[in-house]
């Protein structure tokens, strides 16, 4: 059913019952700002128990949730809703009235109700309740908390407007912003899943860093991720322009850069880019986030164990040894403690712990052999291609102004090489493999072992590396193995 449909026929169920409906909140919101709706927000002039039944026949469900505390029927749909991303329906059944019920939101640009009646309406702006002048503030580009109180009576409010302002790209004002500052400590307060799901929502839209930087002014920052903000001043050898609370911004920043792709810029035009990397980054690793999100992430935290690692050598040089290794455990109890879901956890984890192993690829060689590339991406699997990109990104914060194009262009090309001979060696470890495990045995008259494995293992690499593609080739590998392994 389409959006239109169902509110229309809600209102028709509602008005044969004498009661009145109202959309407000996100949805009136994304209405006067011509975006597709992501949530419904209902507020129904009773609670008896006869409409609440009213309600879930026309969406079709038998039960809700109840938020016991914001006193709402939190409706999950058993379809999405048209070609929206709707899939959850909140309902706030009140006696109340309507003002009081807008006066206990969070923004100005949400307080705003619309008769269920007059969704469609053409002229529908003529029948807006907006008792905190939202319509001002949307056409403003402001947000605004509706009182002092707001946050307090819901932290989780001060990461939202920070992530509103991302999506919308408005402005927080500066009264909202000091009452944030004010209370940010409550943030600790809030349901942790919710501060995760908002900061990734935050980091699905463009211009995240500076997003970051704001969580980081209003003194959200290091209730989420004390150990970025311990960054702040800690120097880097020379190599690096900036030190490392300033380049792991710069990390972020060039990471979606790059995931823009081929731009009108001697830099980006030079990075690999091609549909099936777009594939790959757009691809959902759960039900709401894709590989860009997370790989944005873990571009931020790539160097969060930094301050805790730095040392000096004999030489007095600044190392900071095993930062990756201490960071990817910190990143993964940090990012345990905002429920963030396992597989995402492992990805972001991976891409730190090995953000450094494309430079030990590249270091010292014109190129990197086939096997080392083979044996690259057999340890990574498709995290690799996050890993190289951790890797430009983190490349080009290291260099700040200070980058060279003829510098840029080797490294880049050398990262499209990787890519180019992985794309190949993949068609070929697709292939039906030349020979099993039983084959071996029976050919050579072996018994299980791990030798077995060991020289399955080794035929199977000089497939991938198109070394061999027949299975008298595969034998005659084994049988030099074999004796080699003897001699």
């Amino acid at each position: 059913m389409e959006l239109e449909s169902l509110l229309s026929s809600l209102s028709e169920s509602l008005e044969s019952m004498g009661i009145k409906g109202y959309v407000v909140g996100g949805l009136v919101r994304d209405k006067l700002t011509n975006r597709t709706p992501k949530d419904i927000d209902l507020v129904v002039a009773s609670d008896h128990q006869s409409i609440i039944d009213c309600v879930y026949k026309v969406l079709n469900v038998q039960s809700s949730f109840i938020d016991n505390k914001h006193q709402i029927h939190k409706v999950i749909l058993p379809v999405k809703i048209g070609n929206t991303a709707i899939s959850e329906v909140d309902i706030a059944f009140q006696n109340c009235d309507l003002s009081e019920s807008l006066s206990a939101r969070d923004f100005t640009i949400n307080a705003l109700a619309l008769p269920l009646e007059r969704y469609n309406d053409d002229n529908f702006l003529d029948h807006l309740i907006d008792p905190h002048n939202g319509i001002a503030d949307i056409r403003g580009k402001i947000i605004r908390m509706v009182k002092k109180t707001v946050f307090l009576d819901d932290p989780t409010r001060m990461i939202r407007a920070v992530r509103i302002a991302s999506s919308l790209q408005f402005t927080i004002d500066t009264k909202t912003n000091v009452q944030i500052k004010n209370d940010a400590k409550s943030i600790t307060l809030a349901p942790m899943e919710i501060i995760g799901e908002e900061l990734l929502r935050i980091l699905e839209n463009s211009k995240s860093k500076a997003y970051i930087e704001i969580l980081d002014r209003l003194n959200l920052l290091e209730y989420i991720f004390p150990e970025l903000v311990l960054t702040k001043g800690v120097t880097q050898p020379k190599e690096h322009y900036w030190n490392v609370w300033e380049h792991s911004l710069h990390t972020l920043d060039f990471a979606e850069h790059l995931m823009n792709g081929h731009q009108n810029s001697p830099i980006y035009s030079m990075a690999p880019w091609t549909v099936e990397l777009e594939a790959h980054f757009s691809q959902l690793v759960n039900a709401k986030h894709s590989h860009k999100v997370y790989f944005k992430l873990a571009a931020l935290l790539h160097d969060i164990a930094k301050p805790q690692t730095k040392t000096l050598d004999e030489t007095g040089r600044t190392r900071f040894p095993k930062h990756e290794i201490i960071g990817a455990q910190t990143t993964k109890q940090r990012l345990e403690s905002l429920k963030i879901d396992k597989k995402s956890i492992t990805k972001v984890k991976t891409m730190i712990e090995y953000h450094l192993r494309p430079n030990h690829m590249l270091q010292g060689v014109n190129s990197p052999t086939r096997k080392a590339i083979y044996k690259y991406f057999k340890d990574l699997g498709e995290s690799g291609i996050d890993v190289l990109f951790i890797h430009l990104a983190d490349y080009l914060a290291a260099k700040g102004p200070d980058l060279t194009l003829s510098d840029w262009a080797t490294r880049a090309k050398m990262v499209n090489h990787i890519i180019n001979v992985h794309n190949e060696q993949n068609i070929e470890t697709k292939k039906d493999k030349l020979i099993d495990g039983h084959q071996l045995m029976e050919h050579f008259n072996l018994k299980p072992s791990n030798e077995v494995g060991e020289l399955l293992n080794e035929l199977n690499e000089a497939q991938g590396l198109g070394r061999i593609h027949t299975y008298d080739e595969a034998i005659k590998l084994a049988e030099e193995l074999i004796n080699n392994n003897q001699g």
